[in-house]
């Protein structure tokens, strides 16, 4: 402190606590970007602090229900409300659920496999707890939250007239096929407000109801409380075929393939016929998948993500990114924006604005698109997987963290995640705001990771999670792209800076605004095997995800439910980190 020895004690004094007070709060900032322009653009990352656990739970049980064999429990969706209260979806075979103030306390007779929807305050503290299902099989694949409180929730099963799923003022009160999707809405209280089956006489979602058959949330609530739901039907059934229902303003009024993607919008302040407010098939003659659906709050624009193998998915000839299928190609993503004239009328008219393939050109890789959402001016953020080294990314003058694959050439190799947000209001190759790997992909086949969410905060930050299992290594910011590492990046202030255990570890990664830089990567996990599905922010942007672990460790803060003693079997877990 010789800085001090021409000054008085109490001025010497002074100015040393407010070095550290200003150490303290430098400290203690949340991230800051200089977005000024200079540099090319590139957004400078000055100070962050590190994410932290402000709670982390378990959900599960150890006794199986009557007709089961195994307590697995896995969460796949979350949401978070204006007041910071999380909401979660999943599945469960398991009869000791924390059931709390529940609509349905316990599975269903003949039940194999019940949906859930728990709800938990902002602490963490958990508030509700439900079964959500009929005599089968029924598993919550999406979740959102109301703007009057409460929840929506959507998923499939295969539950018929001998122990129906649960209605109320439905749309179709029955099962018309093998399975059907189900769209639930409750009060902020968990009573069921609204609950209706939707689907044709084939198979809607996927009869094998596996943990890893749904990825994405497929579906979002604007701010008129109109639920926005996406997934895939094939219509085609034994006995009489009953089409998977489209309204008369219907973009695509029937199945072009093997399966199709579908738009539908739902009204649950009605009832009846009245609350479907909009349906149409999404596809081409090949098969596709609808993973996740976003809009904006307006409800006038919406756009869903996908999977299409088909060589003429509709697309936008005059605008898209890539309006024609590739040459030769296994599989790629979709993002397909519409607007609504109406919102929430029955009168309303859509437009497909802006259509595109998203993918590779090469028959071997797959590329998929699993997360959909829009940033604060309205541009579509998307993220997903792919194995393809031409995945479509801006020269190397363009900001990117990672803009070239590990490998010069396609060779066998396995997935690794990518974030792209698109302008559907511009043309062609401009439309292509940037894109980027996220790494983790390895050029063997051994490793790999990929994302399933993502989410944007209120200062434009992105956010993805999924899973890995790649071991990590340092991320180092670089001012000009440079190739994606085979093994998954993790940044100094990761809360776990190492692969945890087990086949996979889930994945917290968060990406700056304008893509340039790895601003915050972790693992997270227990000794045994990880996925995250889920991925919500909440109003102080703290981020919640959910998912599943075979961990007996999973790290837990103010757990609602610790481990539930039930080895290797999975448990849903539920975990908010926050700065």
């Amino acid at each position: 402190m010789h800085y001090f020895k021409n000054v008085t004690p109490f001025f010497k004094n002074t100015l040393a606590c407010l070095l550290i007070t200003i150490t303290v709060i430098l400290s203690s900032c949340e991230p800051l970007y200089n977005d000024s322009g200079n540099d090319n653009g590139i957004i400078r990352y000055s100070v962050t602090t590190p994410m932290q656990l402000i709670f982390s739970t378990y959900l599960g049980g150890s006794t199986p229900c009557a007709t089961c064999t195994t307590t697995h429990t896995f969460a796949h969706n979350i949401a978070s409300d204006i007041q910071g209260n999380t909401y979660v979806t999943g599945a469960t075979e398991v009869l000791d659920l924390p059931v709390l103030n529940a609509a349905q306390p316990q599975p269903q007779a003949n039940s194999t496999l019940s949906a859930f929807v728990a709800k938990f305050d902002p602490t963490g503290v958990l508030l509700w707890c439900t079964y959500l299902g009929g005599d089968n099989q029924s598993m919550g694949t999406g979740i959102a939250a109301m703007p009057g409180n409460g929840v929506a929730v959507v998923g499939f099963t295969s539950s018929d007239s001998s122990g129906l799923f649960p209605t109320m003022n439905p749309y179709q009160a029955g099962n018309n096929g093998q399975t059907d999707y189900f769209v639930t809405v409750f009060n902020s209280n968990g009573n069921i407000l609204y609950s209706t089956y939707l689907g044709g006489s084939g198979v809607e979602g996927d009869n094998s109801f596996t943990d890893d058959n749904s990825n994405g949330n497929n579906v979002y609530v604007d701010a008129q409380g109109l639920a926005y739901i996406t997934g895939v039907t094939n219509m085609s059934g034994n006995g009489p075929v009953i089409n998977f229902p489209t309204t008369i303003n219907a973009l695509q009024p029937g199945l072009a393939g093997g399966t199709d993607a579908f738009l539908a919008i739902i009204d649950p302040s009605k009832s009846g016929f009245s609350s479907l407010i909009y349906s149409s098939f999404l596809g081409g003659t090949g098969n596709e998948k609808g993973h996740a659906i976003t809009a904006n709050a307006a409800g006038t624009m919406i756009a869903v993500a996908g999977y299409t193998n088909s060589s003429d998915f509709p697309t936008t000839s005059n605008n898209a990114y890539r309006s024609t299928p590739p040459p030769s190609f296994k599989s790629n993503g979709f993002i397909a924006q519409f607007t609504s004239s109406l919102p929430g009328n029955l009168s309303s008219q859509y437009t497909m604005g802006y259509s595109t393939y998203l993918g590779g050109v090469a028959n071997t890789p797959r590329d998929d698109t699993y997360g959909i959402t829009l940033d604060l001016n309205g541009m579509i953020v998307a993220t997903g997987r792919t194995q393809s080294v031409d995945f479509p990314m801006l020269n190397s003058s363009q900001p990117s963290i990672y803009n070239s694959a590990p490998i010069p050439t396609q060779t066998v190799r396995n997935d690794q995640p990518y974030v792209v947000k698109i302008n559907p209001f511009l043309i062609g190759n401009a439309s292509l705001i940037y894109a980027t790997f996220l790494g983790g992909g390895s050029a063997s086949g051994g490793g790999g990771a990929f994302c399933t969410g993502v989410v944007v905060d209120s200062q434009g930050n992105i956010y993805v999670g999924g899973e890995t299992s790649s071991t990590g290594v340092k991320y180092t910011f670089s001012s000009t792209p440079v190739v994606a590492p085979q093994l998954l990046p993790y940044t100094q202030d990761a809360l776990f800076p190492a692969f945890q255990g087990g086949q996979f570890d889930a994945i917290l990664m968060q990406v700056s605004p304008d893509g340039t830089m790895l601003a915050y990567s972790t693992f997270l996990g227990g000794t045994d095997s990880d996925r995250t599905y889920g991925l919500a922010v909440d109003p102080s942007n703290n981020i919640v995800i959910s998912g599943l672990t075979f961990s007996n460790n999973f790290p837990v803060k103010n757990p609602a439910q610790p481990w539930p003693n039930n080895p290797g079997n999975q448990n849903a877990f539920v975990t908010k980190l926050g700065r």
